[in-house]
């Protein structure tokens, strides 16, 4: 067998900003109210409300509806 080398962790420099992530960052950091869920993800205030299950079982989810469109489920 040969010696493999490891993987090293390396400080490289951020991901540059650009502005819909500029967006994404100020609506997340704006004030919430308690009344109003917001994706911890993205930021939205859109959700679809999921039923798994029947009868007295059910569980119901308030699932990200911008992040679903996008193929993720992220419970808000």
């Amino acid at each position: 067998m040969t010696d493999r080398p490891r993987f090293h962790i390396i400080h490289g420099t951020p991901a540059p900003q650009t502005e819909a992530e500029k967006v994404r960052e100020r609506v997340r950091k704006a004030p919430k109210p308690r009344t109003m869920p917001q994706c911890h993800r993205c930021g939205g205030r859109e959700y679809v409300e999921t039923k798994i299950g029947i009868g007295k079982t059910a569980t119901k989810q308030r699932v990200c509806f911008l992040c679903a469109m996008k193929g993720e489920r992220v419970i808000m």
